[in-house]
């Protein structure tokens, strides 16, 4: 959605209007059939030093809005600015210079480490890529270590050899040696045991304070956004419906989707309210419903749900896509 037009410095990232969108292709000769639109128009920014929470269910486009952003997918329209940058239609040098500062943490450490690497390989191979290598390999990566909680025992070790947090770990230490200022983490935490979990959460909120980090956090776990975020973007099939601070998308969530999402979440310390159950199942994204996405499942849809998309409104602080917010819908839902 729109970044947010009184903030007192510009956007470290801005993105307007991206499409990513992978061809469906069928027959003897491959032919082109149809599209499938991972992320269909999205648009939002992030401040420096802001950590954006990003939520949905699974196929709703998170990962691959992330991907593009790190350069991993190609975008079919739109436009991605990064430090006031054009980084979709630079030259290869410069978008490779920029995305040194961007870095991702994927959700399966030990499918993102190269298994016949050792450690010491693992977190200093972005520093020799990039020329960034100022000393030996050895102190670097045992600095590297030391940020994370690793000591200098491990750098002559291989993944197979570290527990899942263990190799977390590793995975932060190689994101941080070439000194992003954006880290993409996505779902970097769910594949973890959950008092594992607080241990990379405290981690990463601390590398986040030391260097001066902003952060795209991903993730199904809306405890976990709540506790790591400034504020939270919500999608649904490929499209922003909700967008706001942490506390009042969390407190009073406007779209009904994201009001079923809340309602799943258990709070300690606080009543949980009735639980919100969805019908059915998230449509394909290959043929996505006409007008509102998510109207199939919502238990407020209304006619013109069906064939015409709702605009973006700003209310309460928040920006919202849902007929319920225009004209005499939002008098009688406001009531």
């Amino acid at each position: 959605m729109k970044p947010d037009a009184t903030s007192a410095q510009p956007p470290l990232l801005e993105i307007r209007d991206l499409r990513t969108w992978f061809p469906v292709r069928r027959g003897v000769f491959s032919a082109r059939a149809g599209w499938i639109k991972a992320v269909d128009g999205v648009s939002l920014a992030l401040a420096p030093r802001e950590t954006l929470g990003l939520v949905g269910e699974s196929g709703c486009g998170k990962t691959t809005l992330a991907r593009t952003v790190a350069d991993l997918e190609r975008a079919q329209g739109g436009a991605i600015r990064f430090k006031n940058e054009d980084l979709l239609h630079a030259d290869a040098a410069r978008r490779r210079a920029l995305r040194r500062s961007i870095q991702m943490v994927f959700q399966d450490p030990y499918a993102s480490l190269n298994p016949r690497m050792t450690v010491l390989d693992l977190v200093t191979e972005g520093l020799v890529e990039h020329g960034l290598l100022r000393g030996g390999r050895g102190d670097e990566a045992e600095r590297l270590l030391g940020e994370v909680g690793l000591g200098p025992d491990a750098m002559l070790r291989y993944p197979f050899e570290f527990s899942g947090g263990q190799r977390q770990r590793i995975c932060l230490a190689r994101a941080m040696s070439v000194r992003p200022e954006l880290l993409l983490c996505d779902e970097a935490v769910s594949a973890l045991d959950v008092s594992v979990q607080a241990q990379a959460l405290n981690l990463l909120m601390d590398l986040r304070e030391k260097h001066a980090l902003s952060l795209v956090f991903i993730s199904h776990d809306l405890s976990v956004i709540k506790h790591v975020s400034d504020r939270v973007v919500v999608m649904y099939l490929g499209r922003v419906v909700e967008e706001g601070p942490v506390e009042a998308i969390m407190e009073c969530p406007l779209h009904p989707y994201t009001q079923a999402l809340i309602s799943a979440v258990l709070i300690p310390g606080r009543k949980r309210g009735p639980r919100q159950i969805l019908p059915g199942e998230i449509p394909s994204s290959a043929s996505p419903p006409p007008g509102c996405h998510f109207h199939p499942r919502c238990p407020k849809a209304m006619a013109r749900c069906r064939t015409e998309a709702p605009a973006e409104r700003a209310v309460s602080g928040c920006r919202v896509r849902c007929h319920l917010y225009s004209g005499e819908s939002h008098k009688q839902n406001i009531q």
